[in-house]
């Protein structure tokens, strides 16, 4: 069974198409990667999917279910759970308090040793009394994760988990997000400009630009193509 998938998607504002056409899907247990130069629709993308936005025309699924006109937060309760660019914590709260607003957020509850758990599963070192604004970018990013992880998570979209980061990070980001997978089962989508990340991650890549989908396959494979290039690199008249 697809875990995401959406066809037909079309978003547009004014006279400008933000998405045309748009078809993706995501097993169970698969990550994939979002790609494309800056405007291509990633997200949009992510708003639709995840309910922020609702497109002019398309499908959106989770699972058998269809979700195109459900709430965030009913997909949020689905299973469907989102992170941002931007690892926006609460600033006022613990990390213990955070984590606590995460599991009293979701019913039925987990159990402390369930939170503590995601904890260790999304390798989150800040102790309990340390402030959530006092983290850096690496561990609220974790924090972020660990709140997730307070209920059944299907599908995971993650946009851009890179930003921000050293390489050594990346490195442990890309760690977390194979543990989360191997241990859940959920399937997972990634938005990343750093293609590190995609390559050494995704086992396939859906490549957009100008909103539509120009190419789908293996990263080592889609990043080679003519059109992935000119779409993709300043320097793709050169290097074609």
């Amino acid at each position: 069974m697809t875990a995401l998938a959406c066809s037909g998607v079309r978003k547009t504002y004014g006279a400008f198409v933000a998405l045309n056409d748009v078809a993706m899907a995501v097993d169970p247990g698969e990550i994939l990667g979002l790609a494309g130069p800056n405007g291509a629709g990633k997200t949009t993308l992510f708003d639709v999917l995840s309910g922020r936005t609702r497109p002019d025309h398309g499908s959106v699924t989770l699972g058998e279910r269809s979700i195109a006109s459900m709430s965030t937060h009913g997909r949020a309760r689905l299973g469907l759970g989102r992170t941002f660019q931007a690892p926006l914590v609460p600033t006022s709260l613990s990390v213990g308090e955070t984590l606590r607003a995460a599991r009293d957020a979701y019913s039925p509850q987990v159990t402390p040793d369930a939170v503590a758990h995601a904890r260790e599963l999304v390798g989150l070192a800040a102790p309990d009394r340390a402030l959530a604004g006092g983290l850096d970018t690496l561990e609220r990013r974790k924090l972020l994760l660990a709140g997730l992880l307070q209920r059944p998570a299907s599908v995971l979209l993650m946009d851009e988990p890179c930003s921000g980061l050293l390489a050594d990070e990346i490195d442990e980001i890309d760690a977390v997000i194979r543990r989360i997978v191997e241990e859940r089962g959920c399937a997972v989508v990634v938005v990343e400009h750093r293609l590190e990340l995609l390559f050494a991650i995704a086992r396939r890549v859906v490549v957009l630009d100008a909103g539509s989908v120009i190419a789908e396959g293996p990263a080592n494979e889609v990043f080679d193509l003519p059109i992935v290039r000119k779409a993709y690199f300043e320097d793709a008249g050169e290097a074609a």
